[in-house]
């Protein structure tokens, strides 16, 4: 009898070890197929999540506008999306947070079949969606040539990046607003760039961790972890190009070397060790947001960003230890 208790025992503690060990189940994605979203990719691909306790379902989710009403619903618990959207539906009173910024400027490219930003005026423009990275950089770069959005040059939401490329093929937009590794297959096209939004060097928050406030406070653990094996993604994407570009292949379709080799070397330098979301960045979106929607001129941008789990990560030494000989 006393050894069938101690069996009993026993496998009960192995049971309750088991039940302990077992990851949590959270439910994430991404709304673009340009190259910065590998860093999420690379973190799926890597097992980074399975390594820091999680099981994370990762789906595609098309724009950042799409993405932000499924993290608003509780369908997703952390998203990989543009900080626009995020921010746009936070002025509408969301109680969304950006945890973590990867890209803090815009890549996009504007390009088309027109030579001149003023060669636009009368025609469209293709975007992903309205209030998603794509249709804020685009507005910006058609307001600093002088051209009035939705007056002078209308706005198309094509969904995704294939699909604006799709719509300059068929003639329905003139241009449109890409990123790599979309701006160079539509250079070898022979589609012309008619503004670098990329060469200014804005304070963007491009490519971001988003949760709302509400989860981060309820499963700070949670995010912590998903914070980290997010850095460490980052780190894999710079640290090893030839996994960047494989991983980055798989998820947008692209086969041409050069053209993922280009994309990788594009970014590689600009994603940020540790990814803090700034002021900065919020205030550049909430400035070009506030030009429709006024309320936006009334959010503090720190109240839209938690930035003590990359903070963690960084006075750990951990975000060093990535980079330790380099």
């Amino acid at each position: 009898m006393a050894g069938f208790l101690i069996v009993l025992l026993a496998s009960l503690l192995s049971s309750a070890a088991a039940f302990a060990q077992a990851p949590t189940r959270l439910a994430s994605g991404y709304s673009a197929i340009s190259g910065p979203h590998a860093v999420l990719w690379i973190a799926r691909e890597a097992g980074l999540f399975e390594k820091n306790g999680l099981s994370a379902e990762v789906a595609y989710i098309r724009s950042g506008t799409t993405m932000s009403q499924a993290l608003l619903a509780g369908e997703l618990q952390i998203a990989q999306t543009g900080g626009p959207a995020v921010l746009q539906a936070a002025v509408g009173g969301a109680d969304f947070v950006l945890v973590a910024v990867a890209l803090n400027t815009t890549p996009i490219v504007i390009m088309g079949t027109v030579s001149k930003m003023d060669e636009l005026k009368g025609k469209a423009i293709g975007v992903t969606r309205y209030g998603a990275n794509t249709d804020i950089s685009a507005r910006f770069a058609l307001r600093k040539f002088g051209l009035q959005p939705d007056k002078d040059v209308a706005l198309v939401q094509l969904e995704d990046y294939p699909g604006i490329m799709g719509g300059i093929a068929s003639g329905r937009i003139a241009a449109g607003a890409l990123a790599d590794p979309f701006t160079e297959y539509a250079a070898k096209l022979g589609y012309k760039e008619i503004a670098n939004i990329a060469a200014l060097g804005l304070e963007f928050p491009f490519v971001t961790l988003a949760a709302k406030k509400s989860y981060v406070r309820d499963h700070a653990d949670v995010v912590q972890h998903f914070v980290r094996a997010y850095t460490e993604a980052i780190a894999l994407y710079k640290n090893k190009p030839e996994l960047a570009a494989k991983v980055t292949e798989k998820y947008t379709g692209i086969k041409d070397p050069a053209i993922l080799s280009s994309t990788v070397s594009f970014y590689a330098p600009k994603l940020a060790r540790a990814p803090y979301p700034t002021a900065g960045g919020i205030s550049f979106v909430l400035d070009q947001i506030a030009v429709r929607d006024p309320r936006a001129k009334n959010v503090a941008p720190e109240t839209l960003m938690d930035t003590r789990f990359v903070k963690q990560l960084d006075e750990s030494g951990f975000i060093k230890s990535l980079y330790s000989g380099r």
